[in-house]
């Protein structure tokens, strides 16, 4: 019994994918992924959090990696603003014989105990993207898969440049983006677009929520792996409720495993992916009209261009606002008769428990 259990926890194990023999529901975006790594395309793999952008990224690059015998590296930069903490975090995954080339260019480095140079502070008078496109021309035979981009807001043309530079010239060099359609990678599709400096234009690899019955059969396979007896009204409930997005059913099936019943289980993980639906509708809305708000609120139950208009808010507004909703946050779609809703119930219900004012901070 506790090798079954075992099985199950690994299947819902909360670290990303790696590896194609565990990556679930997404044999056609891995396709995609590794036959545009073999055409020597830079790739954005977009899509709404809790997707399985990172896992496809870093399946995809191991695939690929395996078959031609190149290296891997792997960038988070959740919680990297600017592109100088970029490039250090970049600097601090490389090689550490790398590194030890660029000494014009580093004031401090910490070693780590993976081969890697560990924390890299740069010079304060050096230019970051002059360090990036050197570090990135030293490298061979590499994908480079860089998770969370949309996140760099400032110096993002600088750094683009620089993995732009060092893509175009450096033949052995793969880069992978993953992020929603905002910041950083909305940029990046822009100015390929309009700046022959950059080259081709990365491949988009859009990643949406599964449709019911993948998400079901994940549920059934997974859950049965641990031993639990999961009915159909579970199942329904919990795809009601949660959606098909995989992250949080991920983590509804480790709960399940670990010992919690199908209500404790689900209500644990719906409280927290309506917490973090409702911090980024509020993140969303920084900045933007109070009307915005009012839209959003209208948007729980659905509504149409007519409806939402209502609020007083401006055509063009209105239609920016959809647009950032749909094209970058991922969470709502326009159906068949005109009526904008959440597509996600997670938004719908983050967006119901939305203040009509923000929260003083």
């Amino acid at each position: 019994m506790g090798r079954r259990v075992e099985r199950g926890i690994s299947f819902f194990d909360q670290r990303p994918r790696k590896d194609k023999s565990r990556l679930f529901g997404r044999s056609e975006e891995l396709n995609m992924l590794v036959n545009a790594l073999h055409a020597r395309s830079w790739v954005a793999i977009l899509g709404p959090r809790m997707a399985g952008k990172t896992s496809l990224a870093l399946t995809g690059a191991n695939s690929f990696a395996e078959e031609m015998k190149y290296r891997v590296i792997f960038v988070d930069l959740r919680n990297t603003e600017t592109s100088r903490q970029a490039t250090e975090k970049i600097l601090g995954r490389l090689p550490k014989s790398i590194v030890e080339t660029l000494t014009k260019y580093i004031a401090e480095v910490s070693l780590s105990a993976g081969g890697t140079s560990g924390g890299v502070r740069l010079r304060e008078n050096v230019a970051a993207k002059n360090a990036l496109e050197d570090a990135l021309f030293s490298l061979n035979n590499t994908i480079l898969v860089l998770d969370e981009v949309q996140n760099v807001k400032q110096g993002v043309n600088s750094f683009l440049k620089a993995l732009a530079t060092a893509f175009n010239e450096n033949d052995s060099l793969l880069v992978i983006f993953t992020g929603s359609y905002a910041g950083v990678v909305k940029k990046l599709f822009e100015a390929t677009h309009r700046d022959s400096f950059y080259g081709r234009p990365p491949i988009e690899i859009l990643l949406p929520p599964w449709p019911e019955w993948v998400a079901a059969e994940f549920l059934r396979k997974g859950l049965g792996q641990c031993g639990v007896d999961v009915t159909q009204r579970e199942i329904q409930d919990t795809l009601w409720r949660l959606g098909t997005l995989p992250g949080w059913l991920n983590l509804y099936g480790l709960r399940r495993c670990l010992g919690a019943s199908h209500e404790e289980a689900l209500q644990r993980v719906f409280e927290k992916a309506v917490a973090e639906a409702l911090r980024e509708l509020e993140h969303f809305l920084e900045g933007r009209s109070p009307k915005a708000r009012e839209v959003i609120k209208r948007l729980t139950y659905g509504a149409t261009w007519g409806e939402l208009e209502k609020t007083g808010i401006s055509k063009d507004t209105l239609s920016r606002l959809l647009d950032a909703l749909t094209g970058e946050l991922f969470a709502v779609v326009k159906d068949s008769i005109g009526v904008y809703k959440f597509s996600d119930p997670v938004y719908r219900y983050a967006a119901e428990r939305l203040p009509l004012s923000p929260k003083a901070r």
